[in-house]
């Protein structure tokens, strides 16, 4: 008699699902791209496939030519016939081995009435995973230079916001790794051209959350 086996089988791993991407799109934008000719303009360098119908690229970010597993391109957008109003936004694509080819895995957008002027991209591997990530600057001009901040981190299929800041008289740049936040501190009776001082906090991502390294406070003599 032939022996039989005992114990259970082991089972394939199942590959972790993709979450479903957060796509803050009007509603006439592409989400997947799969034509072979579409996608070859792409890699060469015409995005013109990725945007929503009309509008223009004023910055782009591209990791497609690097060797890594995440090939990437996050580009920023402005579309409408007022310069002072535009509908502007960022979105995310990432190319994939199956079909669709090209897939949005992240974006934002600003209506007009949001009076963002335009979006503003650097490039920053801020958690530490080797992947360059991006802070977003949404820039709404005025005195007081106010505008909305992100850090978006990308991984193999997904994107994701992990940081968001409101605020004005405030700049927030990447810096060896780490958030670098000055912002102007007012007394009462300060005139708004004249606050009393600026505070430095550097934010560090540990992985799951922000952490503060440190905070410092600087009189305006």
């Amino acid at each position: 008699m032939t022996p039989q086996p005992t114990g259970t089988p082991t089972a394939s791993p199942t590959p972790s699902p993709i979450p479903e991407p957060d796509l803050q799109l009007p509603a006439d934008a592409p989400t997947t791209l799969d034509d072979p000719a579409d996608a070859a303009r792409v890699e060469a360098g015409d995005h013109a496939a990725l945007l929503p119908p009309g509008a223009e690229e004023t910055s782009v970010i591209s990791h497609v030519e690097l060797d890594g597993p995440i090939e990437q391109i996050a580009l920023a957008w402005r579309r409408g016939p007022d310069p002072f109003a535009p509908e502007v936004g960022l979105v995310v694509w990432q190319r994939f081995e199956l079909s669709p080819t090209w897939r949005a895995v992240y974006a934002f957008t600003d209506r007009p009435r949001a009076g963002v002027l335009g979006v503003r991209l650097s490039p920053a591997d801020l958690t530490g995973d080797g992947v360059d990530d991006l802070l977003t600057e949404e820039q709404r001009g005025g005195s007081g230079a106010c505008a909305t901040w992100r850090v978006v981190a990308s991984t193999e299929g997904s994107a994701s916001e992990i940081f968001l800041r409101e605020g004005c008289d405030t700049e927030i740049v990447a810096r060896a790794g780490t958030l670098q936040i000055r912002e102007a501190v007012y007394e009462p009776g300060d005139p708004h051209c004249c606050p009393s001082a600026y505070r430095t906090t550097v934010l560090a991502w540990d992985g799951q959350a922000w952490q503060e390294l440190s905070s410092e406070l600087e009189p305006v003599p």
